[in-house]
């Protein structure tokens, strides 16, 4: 169960005893019905997340009892009769080709490979019995490749039912996270006047709280500090360009220059 679900899930439960026992005369009617359907919500919620912990566990022990068969099926029963195929058809590549290991990690292609592979070796059963396995070695790869095949079927069935019940826990939350937000906006205004209930009402209502949007009809949340508004920069300002320096030139005159 995730964090965010695990605490749904305990403020449910800690509203229900909040609400138990209450007598509160509300605007339409007694609290009673609310913190009872909000009881009965619960005891669903933790139903689900009884049988997300039992599949979760029936996951893993299956993820097990995979991996094992699967080792198993391809070095005790596959490798032996791959070698042997290799040796005693040298020269045949189509025949050797039908006894190639499949590729690690692929689980449906190690059963499909071990099915192939008992359908082959019986058709060239004496050659892989001179060569020292048993006379009813074929049986018994078909037996290990059966309790392969159950271990991937129990696997798929653990996994659905941990993903049914993880859903219908999130479906039911989403629905306690409403009825709690309901029964809030008709208890809220009668513990107005007693702080501390109001204080211990509003510290449960912390996870099921409407968002900023919601909370203040689309506007901004009282108390929120507005980022101040910065006026589009114009175009960068090009730095101005220096006077021309005046030239003086010097003159000199006609006498000085006779001189």
């Amino acid at each position: 169960m995730q964090l965010r679900t695990k605490q749904g899930l305990q403020t449910l439960r800690r509203a229900h005893v909040f609400l138990v026992g209450r007598e509160m005369s509300l605007a339409f009617g007694p609290l009673k019905p609310h913190a009872e359907a909000l009881d009965a919500l619960v005891q669903r919620l933790e139903q689900h997340a009884m049988e997300q912990d039992n599949r979760e566990r029936g996951a893993r022990a299956a993820t097990e009892a995979k991996k094992s068969l699967g080792k198993a099926l391809r070095q005790e029963y596959l490798r032996p009769i791959s070698r042997i195929a290799r040796a005693a058809f040298a020269d045949n590549l189509q025949i050797r080709a039908a006894f190639t290991l499949p590729e690690q990690r692929d689980d449906e292609r190690l059963l499909q490979a071990a099915n192939g592979f008992a359908e082959r070796a019986a058709e060239y059963k004496a050659v892989f019995v001179s060569r020292g396995l048993e006379d009813d070695f074929i049986d018994r790869l078909r037996k290990a490749t059966a309790a392969f095949r159950e271990s991937l079927v129990t696997r798929g069935v653990e996994l659905g039912r941990r993903s049914a019940a993880t859903t219908g826990m999130l479906q039911e939350l989403a629905r306690g996270k409403e009825l709690v937000r309901l029964i809030d906006d008709m208890v809220a205004p009668r513990l107005a006047t007693q702080g501390d209930l109001l204080s211990e009402w509003r510290t449960l209502m912390r996870f099921v709280r409407r968002s900023t949007s919601e909370a203040t009809d689309g506007g901004t949340q009282p108390g929120t500090p507005t980022a101040p508004t910065t006026p589009p920069a114009g175009p960068p300002s090009l730095p101005s360009q220096p006077a021309p320096a005046t030239v003086v030139t010097e003159t000199t005159p006609p006498e000085a220059k006779a001189a």
